[in-house]
């Protein structure tokens, strides 16, 4: 592939063996008993997976996820497959389960657009469309999360527990021999010839690097005209996390009041793809390649973003709510915005409040401008009145979050 003066010279040649490893499917599967929860509990994880290996893999140009993309697929979709089993044995006969069931079928649908988003970008990756190693050293700068990959012989001998407790970072899955271990227990020992993925706050995940005598990821100070690119890229990946965390929630909730909620994070989401084509086309700091790289990115994480929202479209009828949760074993849990009308408080202050209540916020919206709150992020943002707040808490304890919410919406209701 040629490449001059900032163009792309040629459309890549097409590869009809590689595109066509990437399209199979798995083969014909053995049912394994496993509780409907387990099984959403396990997708959801295993998503957050693929998004951080997905978009690390692309930005990175790390060849290893790309390759064994259909691999990790294959593990998603198992389990997807799994639960589509078990909600059949449940049902049987029953029109109404049949009926009320119907949102985990449209979620298994939406879960496998998801998967053939990143497969994409791996096809794009493979065929040598990753943004330059030039990007991602500007997107390491900025973010404050990295997921990376390490070299099993560094770590050989070593337990899961041990490396997460040791340098406060998260082993999220493990390749061996081209077979995937997703989200691997604590007492899983590392072998010589591991690929380990990591993913933490970027100071740890040097401090970590430096341990094993490596170069830490500090990454370079991107111009101007690019900062608020990756600052929105940076964005956009944390709301797929939070979309992907919502549908886990409708699932077991099939709140109504939700479906509102997430049609307007998505707009967001489509809003954010437009500024940043915009700002793509318009910038003088990056050559075509990257712009193409970086807009297909941002394509398939707004193809991410409108396959979540998919599984939000048919939320059970009233009258089958209490069906679904019993098939998939609701936990109870709620979600509510709520608008701040008075005082201002920092985010990392008004989750230590919410715990006593076991509630958490999820997300912010200032403005038209939504932020997933995230670990990382949350010591750095603040809520001041007229900003709205997404807050998950126990339904059975909806009214004394209500009632502590006063403090910051007097006129407060459910």
């Amino acid at each position: 592939m040629e490449v001059s003066k900032g163009r792309m010279s040629r459309w890549p040649e097409k590869n009809d063996a590689l595109h066509k490893k990437l399209h199979t499917k798995p083969k014909p599967l053995r049912y394994k008993p496993m509780p409907v929860s387990e099984a959403l509990k396990q997708i959801n994880s295993y998503i957050k997976v693929a998004i951080d290996l997905g978009t690390y893999s692309f930005l990175a140009n790390e060849k290893n996820v790309a390759r064994h993309i259909i691999e990790l697929e294959h593990a998603i979709d198992e389990t997807a497959y799994q639960l589509l089993i078990h909600v059949s044995l449940t049902i049987g006969h029953n029109v109404e389960k049949a009926l009320a069931s119907l949102p985990l079928y449209v979620f298994v649908a939406s879960i496998d657009k998801v998967t053939d988003s990143f497969k994409d970008l791996a096809y794009l990756s493979l065929m040598g469309y990753s943004p330059s190693n030039k990007v991602y050293q500007y997107y390491t700068y900025l973010t404050d999360v990295l997921t990376l990959s390490v070299e099993g012989s560094y770590l050989k001998g070593k337990t899961i527990k041990w490396v997460g407790e040791e340098y406060a970072i998260e082993p999220i899955a493990i390749l061996r021999s081209g077979v995937w271990n997703l989200i691997p227990e604590e007492e899983v020992t590392i072998e010589d010839k591991d690929i380990v993925y990591i993913t933490g706050v970027k100071e740890n995940i040097n401090e970590f690097l430096e341990a094993l005598g490596k170069k830490p990821e500090e990454g370079v100070k991107p111009p101007e005209d690019i900062l608020s690119i990756i600052s929105d890229i940076d964005s956009m990946i944390d709301i797929v996390k939070l979309l992907n965390d919502l549908a886990h929630y409708q699932l077991k909730s099939q709140d109504p009041l939700m479906v509102d909620e997430v049609m307007e994070i998505e707009m967001f989401v489509d809003t954010l793809r437009l500024r940043l084509s915009e700002k793509l086309m318009d910038t003088p700091s990056l050559d075509n390649k990257d712009k193409f790289a970086l807009m297909s990115l941002v394509t398939r994480l707004e193809d991410v973003t409108d396959s979540l929202t998919y599984s939000f479209t048919m939320p059970a009828k009233d009258e089958y709510r209490e069906v679904i949760a019993k098939i998939i074993e609701s936990s109870g849990e709620k979600v509510k915005s709520i608008t701040v009308t008075e005082n201002s408080v920092a985010v990392s202050k008004l989750m230590e409040e919410l715990e006593e209540f076991g509630a958490s916020v999820l997300a912010i919206r200032k403005g038209a401008e939504w932020v997933a709150v995230t670990p990382y992020n949350l010591n750095k943002l603040v809520v001041n009145p007229n900003d709205v707040v997404l807050v998950l808490y126990p339904a059975v304890l909806e009214d004394d979050v209500i009632d502590f919410m006063k403090k910051y919406n007097p006129n407060l209701a459910k």
